[in-house]
């Protein structure tokens, strides 16, 4: 997956996606009972194209209901040796070490179990529909890595209203689909790993017809090293047969709300590494302190691929030394814009490229002691 999307709406910093991110592992994302999350629907947002280096702003959302949860809990035990989900009976000698898991959310269950490195969910149910997955849903693959793209087919029959026999068939797929930087309403901004689970449904009538019939459930997740759960997802269920849309619906996670991080040592330990980076104090050689380039400057760099001019505009948050560099992929600075002292306010300033050679270039902004690289494409 080699397309690269840029635009920037903060500058920052990036950094190779396996040494900031790596990818979804059993240690920092799988399930944990006891976990608690906090959920606010928000209006709809268009997660976007696949590719590498991109930018969500995300900074500005519309709450549409207010904040609700979603828990994690170990399911109830029959005499001290079966696992009840449901209507499904599941023996403690089979389920082994990995413990099914209980997903519980506007009252609905869903019952997730781990076999080797696939995530399940073997079922769900509320007051209106119980369904078992005769062959079960895959809902995660450890570890996913940007890229990375893993199938399976899923059944499940079931009733509805109690009375009426239910059933659907279809495929999963999940992708490592994306990453970059995403900015949150706090104004943070996180390295995110994006995928993206396409689920086809059929009943058995449809089945029969897949190709134009059934629907297409697209589900995309913003995970943040440091996070065990995405910090965002976005919901579309699409009807197959005209591509027309039934709904669209966002989810965000604050992170501030991410209380299970309490007793998550895996991923403390990871936002105290991303911490150490963005903010090394200085010491008595004299080292310079490493700041969020986003507590001095906000900028954007524009257009990106650029055939001749480069505009930079930006927005000085203190008093700073400015200047810009583009510098090419071997290190040999090819335009400069001196270091000059401005004061806290709007500027804009160009770059001519109408007579560099295509390719691929660094621009490098440096505001006081924050030094940050941005790649720009020339045509």
């Amino acid at each position: 997956m080699k397309t690269i999307k840029l635009s920037i709406l903060v500058c920052i910093l990036f950094l190779p996606i396996y040494s900031l991110f790596g990818q979804l592992n059993k240690d920092h994302n799988h399930l944990r009972s006891g976990d608690v999350l906090i959920k606010q629907q928000v209006e709809f947002k268009d997660p976007g194209e696949a590719g590498e280096n991109i930018i969500w702003d995300f900074s500005d959302l519309k709450t549409l209901n207010e904040t609700y949860t979603l828990t994690y809990s170990l399911p109830p035990i029959e005499g001290d040796s079966v696992y009840i989900l449901g209507n499904i009976r599941l023996p403690k000698a089979i389920a082994g070490k990995n413990e099914p898991i209980v997903g519980t959310e506007h009252n609905t269950m869903y019952y997730y179990q781990l076999k080797k490195d696939m995530l399940y969910c073997i079922g769900h149910e509320n007051p209106s529909v119980r369904l078992n997955y005769t062959q079960p849903m895959l809902c995660m693959y450890y570890p996913l890595s940007y890229g990375e793209t893993v199938s399976s087919a899923y059944s499940s029959k079931g009733l509805y209203s109690s009375t009426v026999e239910i059933q659907s068939s279809g495929e999963i797929t999940i992708t490592g689909d994306a990453y970059g930087k995403l900015i949150i309403p706090t104004g943070d901004t996180l390295t995110v790993l994006k995928t993206k689970t396409i689920q086809t449904i059929f009943d058995s009538i449809e089945k029969e017809n897949a190709e134009n019939n059934g629907k297409q459930l697209e589900t995309c997740r913003w995970y943040a090293k440091g996070y065990r759960y995405p910090v965002f997802e976005t919901v579309r269920n699409i009807n197959r047969n005209d591509n027309s849309e039934i709904f669209s619906i966002s989810f965000y996670y604050p992170p501030q709300e991410h209380l299970y991080l309490d007793n998550d040592m895996d991923n403390l330990e990871l936002l105290e590494e991303i911490w150490k980076v963005n903010h090394k104090e200085q010491d008595t050689t004299g080292e310079d302190k490493i700041i969020e380039v986003s507590d001095i400057m906000l900028c954007k760099a524009y257009p990106n691929p650029v055939e001749s001019i480069l505009n930079i505009e930006y927005e000085l948050k203190e008093d700073a030394l400015v200047s810009f560099q583009l510098i090419s992929m071997q290190g040999n600075t090819v335009k400069e814009i001196n270091q000059k002292s401005e004061t806290t306010g709007l500027y804009e300033k160009q770059i001519d490229c109408s007579t560099l050679p295509s390719g691929s270039y660094v621009l490098k902004i440096t505001a006081n002691s924050a030094i940050f690289n941005y790649v720009i494409i020339k045509k």
